[in-house]
C-alpha cells in the first residue's frame, strides 16, 4: 500500500508507463513515503491540490484503486459535481502520463470508475465518433465565453442556439462586467488567468449577451472560451510576445485540469499591415507541434476562428470524425465583411458556427477521457 500524505497524490499500476529512476520524484516530495513517481506528473497532481478546497488529506493506492480521504466537514457538503472534478482532474492528470482504468474511491465508499483502458490514447487528427461527446438530456454543461463584440453578434447569429442545442448552456463576459470585461487584448490573457480573476468566470452563470434556451446544468462553468477582438489580428512584425502570452497561461491551464479551456484565434480585418505574421501566428497555435507540442493535458483546445473568416475554401472543422485545418491560396485577411465593417457578417458567423460545435464536441469528449 503507497500513501501519500499531505495533499499529494500517487499514480502506479493501471496500465502504466513509468518513468525512469533519473525522472523519479526528488526534494518536491518529501511526504511521499513511496518515490516511485515521475517528479512532473506529481508536481502536476501537487499544483492541481493546492488550487482547490476540497478538504483532500490523504491518498491510498492499492495498485488498481485510489482511495481518497477527505476531511469529514468537507466531505459532508462535497456535491455530486465537485466529485466528478475531482474524477475529472485525475482522469486527465492520469492519462498525460498513461494511467487510464483505474477506480477512484472516496473514503465514504463512494465510487467513480476511470476512464478508458490501458493502451495506446487517441489524439485530436484521427477518428473519433463526435455523438459519443454529446451531454446526455438533464446533464448540461455550463460553458463560459469572454469576449466583446465579435463575440456578442457570433453568439446571436446562432452560435449560442447550437450549443443550447447540444445541451451546452452558454454564460459570458463582456464590456463593463467586474473589472476585466473591458480587457480582452491578447496582453490582458495573463490578468485573466490567475486564482483571483478566474473563480469568479467559473461561478458566472448569468448572460450579458447571450440568449438561452436551456436552464445552466448544476456547478460551475467547465469550458471556458476566450477569444480576443479583430485589432488583435495586426500582430506587427514580430510575434515573439505573443507567443511568449500564450505560453504563460499553460502553467495555469495545467493547474486546472478539470476545466477545459478553449482559445479562439482573433478574427481578421479587411486590412493588415502583416498579414503573414498573423497567418504564421494562428497556424502555430493550432498545429499540434507548435505552442500545445510540450504540454501533456488534454484540457486546451484552439479553434482558429481567423483561417475559417479569411476565405471560403477555408476550414477548422471535423470531417468524418477527424479534425481538419485547411488553409488555401494566400487570402489572410478578412473575406466575410460586413459591409465594409470589420465585423464578421452573419454569413461569416454562420459558417463558423458550423465548423466550430461539432469540433467542440470532438474535443469535450476527449477531455471527458
Amino acid at each position: 500500500m503507497i500513501i501519500i500524505a499531505l495533499s499529494l497524490f500517487v499514480f502506479t499500476g493501471c496500465s502504466a508507463q513509468t518513468d525512469s529512476a533519473d525522472e523519479q520524484v526528488s526534494d518536491i516530495a518529501t511526504h511521499v513515503v513511496s518515490a516511485d513517481v515521475p517528479s512532473d506528473m506529481l508536481s502536476t497532481i501537487n499544483d492541481w491540490i493546492l488550487g482547490t478546497e476540497y478538504g483532500i488529506e490523504t491518498i491510498e493506492f492499492d495498485g488498481s484503486t485510489y482511495t481518497i480521504a477527505i476531511s469529514e466537514e468537507k466531505q459532508a457538503g462535497l456535491a455530486d459535481y465537485e466529485r466528478d472534478d475531482i474524477r475529472l482532474a485525475l482522469m486527465n492528470i492520469g492519462k498525460a502520463f498513461g494511467f487510464t482504468g483505474c477506480e477512484i474511491v472516496f473514503s465514504d465508499g463512494t465510487a467513480v470508475m476511470g476512464s478508458g483502458e490501458g493502451g495506446a490514447e487517441s489524439t485530436q487528427s484521427e477518428q473519433a465518433d463526435v455523438t459519443s461527446s454529446l451531454p446526455a438530456e438533464g446533464d448540461t454543461v455550463n460553458l463560459i465565453f469572454i469576449h466583446h463584440s465579435v463575440g456578442e453578434n457570433w453568439l446571436n447569429d446562432g452560435l449560442c442556439e447550437m450549443l443550447n442545442a447540444n445541451n451546452i448552456h452558454v454564460s459570458d463576459t463582456y464590456y463593463g462586467w467586474s473589472d476585466m470585461g473591458d480587457y480582452t487584448d491578447t496582453e490582458d490573457w495573463p490578468r485573466w488567468f490567475n486564482d483571483d480573476v478566474m473563480p469568479n468566470v467559473y461561478h458566472k452563470l448569468d448572460t450579458e449577451t447571450a440568449s438561452n434556451g436551456i436552464a445552466p446544468g448544476e456547478g460551475e462553468n467547465t469550458i471556458i472560451m476566450f477569444k480576443s477582438c479583430f485589432p488583435n489580428s495586426e500582430v506587427g512584425k514580430s510575434i515573439d510576445d505573443e507567443k511568449a502570452i500564450y505560453d504563460s497561461l499553460l502553467s495555469y491551464f495545467a493547474k486546472h485540469p478539470d476545466k477545459m479551456f478553449v482559445l479562439i484565434t482573433s478574427p481578421p480585418m479587411q486590412k493588415i499591415r502583416h498579414p503573414e505574421k498573423t497567418r504564421e501566428l494562428t497556424n502555430y497555435l493550432v498545429d499540434k507541434n507548435g505552442w500545445l507540442k510540450d504540454y501533456s493535458l488534454n484540457n486546451v483546445y484552439v479553434f482558429d476562428l481567423y483561417n475559417v473568416l479569411t476565405a471560403p475554401e477555408n476550414h477548422h472543422w471535423l470531417i468524418d470524425g477527424t479534425e481538419e485545418h485547411v488553409v488555401t491560396g494566400d487570402s489572410n485577411t478578412l473575406y466575410y465583411d460586413s459591409g465594409g465593417d470589420d465585423h464578421p457578417s452573419t454569413e461569416g458567423n454562420i459558417k463558423a458556427t458550423e465548423e466550430f460545435v461539432p469540433l467542440l464536441l470532438y474535443w469535450y469528449d476527449q477531455f471527458l477521457q
